[in-house]
Formats: structure tokens, C-alpha cells, sequence
């Protein structure tokens, strides 16, 4: 048993919750009140998120997760095609597109960690 577990906080329902943008705690509330910015507590259940400040973890883990697929991709297909213009714009398109979609993901599965793992900033 994880120390998350111990003191009540499942690690892996605590970030699958944060990953869905809601508290770490109850489910319920939201947990971002913006784009990427984090609610200062739960609606629902007043849990507080003032001290999970994630820095920059979620670009970090979000660049890395773009570089890990699209970096491959490109490499094959400029090995295998004439690498056309329009395949790099398209490319760059969807790296930034499946960034912008994980950003938010990235920043609540990280206060979720940092809130099961009771790690204070």
C-alpha cells in the first residue's frame, strides 16, 4: 500500500480525476477554473488547491509526450516520402492541436499527484 493510500488519497483516483478535470477529493467539483488555471478550492467539497502549485510540470510532461510521437512520425515519413511542405505544416498543425488538447489534461492529473502524494508547494 502507497503512502497516498494510507492517508486516505488513492494515488491513481486522484490523478484519473484530475485528468478529467475534476477534484482530487470528491469527484465532483471542477478543479480548473480556466484553460489551465486551477480553481483555489472545490466547489463541492471545499477541498483546497492553493498548495499543489504544479510549476511547470504539465509543459514538461505534455512536450514530452509531443516529442515521443511526432518526432517518430516525422522521421518516418520524411525516410519514406518526398517530404512535402504541406505534410510539415500538417505536422506542426496537429502536434500543437494534440498539445493544446493535453495541456489541461497534463495540469489537473498533475495537482491530482501533487494533492494524493500531499506534496506542498
Amino acid at each position: 500500500m502507497g503512502d497516498g493510500e494510507r492517508s486516505g488519497r488513492a494515488l491513481g483516483r486522484a490523478v484519473a480525476r484530475g485528468l478529467r478535470g475534476r477534484c482530487p477529493n470528491c469527484g465532483q467539483g471542477r478543479l480548473l477554473a480556466g484553460y489551465i488555471r486551477p480553481e483555489p478550492q472545490c466547489a463541492a467539497c471545499g477541498e483546497d488547491f492553493r498548495p499543489y502549485g504544479t510549476a511547470d510540470f504539465a509543459p514538461y510532461l505534455v512536450t514530452f509526450a509531443i516529442g515521443l510521437t511526432f518526432i517518430p512520425l516525422a522521421l518516418v515519413i520524411s525516410l519514406t516520402t518526398d517530404f512535402a511542405g504541406w505534410i510539415v505544416w500538417a505536422l506542426m498543425a496537429g502536434a500543437a492541436l494534440t498539445a493544446a488538447f493535453l495541456l489541461p489534461r497534463a495540469k489537473g492529473a498533475a495537482i491530482g499527484l501533487l494533492w494524493a502524494l500531499d506534496v506542498r508547494s
